[in-house]
Order: C-alpha cells, then structure tokens, then sequence
C-alpha cells in the first residue's frame, strides 16, 4: 500500500504526517510518499538554461527540508524515514499536481491536513475540496488539531446504495486495521423495510467479517447532520468513512447545507472519503 502523504511546511500539516505515520506502524507495511508542490514559472529575463540550473538546486536544497521537516514531526515513529520517499514538485497547478503524482505513483490513498474549525466545515473552498471533488484516489482528510491515536473503531456511514462494492473496501481496510467498524445507516422508510431487511443479510456474509450494520430509524425533526452530529459526539470514533459521487452526490447532500457549519466532531476525527462508483 502506497500513502501520498502532503505537506506544505506548514504546523497545520504535521497533524497528516503524524497521522500517516502511525497509520503505516498500524497496518505493518504501507509506504510513505512525502509531497510538496510549489508553483513555480520561469522568470522571462532568465534563459531556459539558468531556470533549469535553478530548479534542480532548488529540488534538492526542498527535498532536504521536506526530510528535515518530516523526520522534526513524526517523533517516536522515525523507523518510516527508513522506507518512505520524499518528494518535492514544480508545478503550475497544487491540486492537479496532487492528484497526477498519485495516480502516477499507484498510491491508494491521499492524505492531507485541513485547517481551521474541522475537516467537513472547511472542506468546500480549499485545497482538500478540490481533491475530494477530482481525485480517483480516496482522500484522507486529517483535522489539523488532530492527536495522533491508535484507528481502534471506525463509522462508515452509508447510504446503502452500491453495498457490494463498499462493503468490501471498507473490511478491507478493517481488516489491515484490526479495528472495529459499524455501518452506520438512517432508514427513512423503516428499519423492518424489505430493502433493509435484505441489506442487512449482507453483513452476516465471511466477505463482510467484522463490520457490522447499525440501523437507525430517521428522527424527521432533526437534519441528518443534526444526527450524526449528535450520534458520533456520544460514540467517538476514531475514523469516519465516507463515499461520495464527485462533484455532486451523497457527501454533499450531506455536509453542505447550513447546519454543517455546526458539525463539531469534525473538529477531532479524521475522515476517509472514497469516490462513489
């Protein structure tokens, strides 16, 4: 498994590099690939010869204080600097650039630090947006206040359409994990519909070992934001596991009306969003 962890130099980014760092010691194996994009043009009044003279310099004077900057940041788990690569870009384009290196490099996961207030309150507007938006590698959106814990329990919340494929990512990931995982999933039209029922069989299948389904009947008074909001503060998961349609779909339907500005268990849990197939 290969991480595309990115940074920026910043204090708010230490909480991804921490965060992927104890995710590679949890899971015994997953390479770290350090990345930092600058956009950078040629000056006109240098010839193409200087730039490039430049621009090779400066890779190697970044690449240096990217391992500096890492190494100062990840403490007690400096055993991953051994095996990870450490990855300075010039690029016209920061997202793009992020998205491309990690297609490029075969990495099944991006992970990135988001600031401010909390991770699902900021993502629109940012860096961490666009990527949720664009990139066929799922996204791990780290809340820069963040502490650095052990993924012991995991709430994939659901929407139980696509279950199949979902299902199988997400004990997948348990599964390397050796945590606990509930599928969360509101039923609108009951938890004894038919269409629940049937779902609900799914989880007893030795494919789907491990996580288990958590059926909640929809409260109409309150948003679904309202719900897990106030569900997720009472259980404290350490992850949050999430698949959107990009551009338009299911996270956003949830996370991006009013109320998200009061999401505040956003503000402590690290979020997986995978691209809805």
């Amino acid at each position: 498994m290969k991480i595309l962890v990115t940074t920026d130099f910043s204090t708010n980014s230490k909480a991804a590099i921490q965060f992927a760092a104890n995710f590679s010691n949890q899971i015994k194996g997953a390479e770290l690939i350090f990345y930092s994009a600058f956009e950078m043009m040629q000056p006109t009044a240098w010839n193409l010869s200087f730039y490039k003279k430049y621009a090779t310099e400066e890779k190697h004077r970044l690449t240096k204080e990217l391992e500096k900057f890492v190494s100062s940041t990840v403490g007690v788990n400096k055993n991953i600097i051994i095996k990870s690569k450490f990855v300075i870009d010039f690029t016209q384009g920061t997202e793009k650039a992020i998205i491309d290196y990690a297609a490029k490099s075969k990495c099944q996961f991006i992970c990135i630090a988001t600031n401010g207030a909390g991770v699902l309150r900021k993502l629109m507007g940012t860096h961490t947006s666009y990527l949720v938006n664009h990139s066929p590698v799922p996204v791990m959106a780290i809340p820069s206040k963040y502490k650095t814990k052990a993924i012991k329990k995991i709430t994939y919340v659901s929407d139980f359409e696509n279950l199949v494929t979902e299902l199988s990512k997400v004990t997948k990931l348990n599964s390397l994990l050796k945590s606990q995982t509930e599928a969360l999933h509101y039923a609108r039209m009951g938890t004894n519909h038919p269409d629940i029922v049937k779902k609900i069989k799914l989880f007893s299948k030795a494919a789907y070992v491990g996580v288990k389904a958590n059926i909640l009947e929809t409260n109409i008074e309150y948003s679904l934001v309202d719900r897990l909001t106030k569900y997720i503060g009472k259980q404290h998961p350490d992850l949050i596991i999430l698949f959107t349609r990009q551009k338009k779909g299911f996270f956003e339907q949830l996370f991006l009306p009013s109320k998200a500005a009061e999401l505040t268990f956003s503000t402590k849990i690290p979020t997986l969003i995978y691209p809805k197939k």
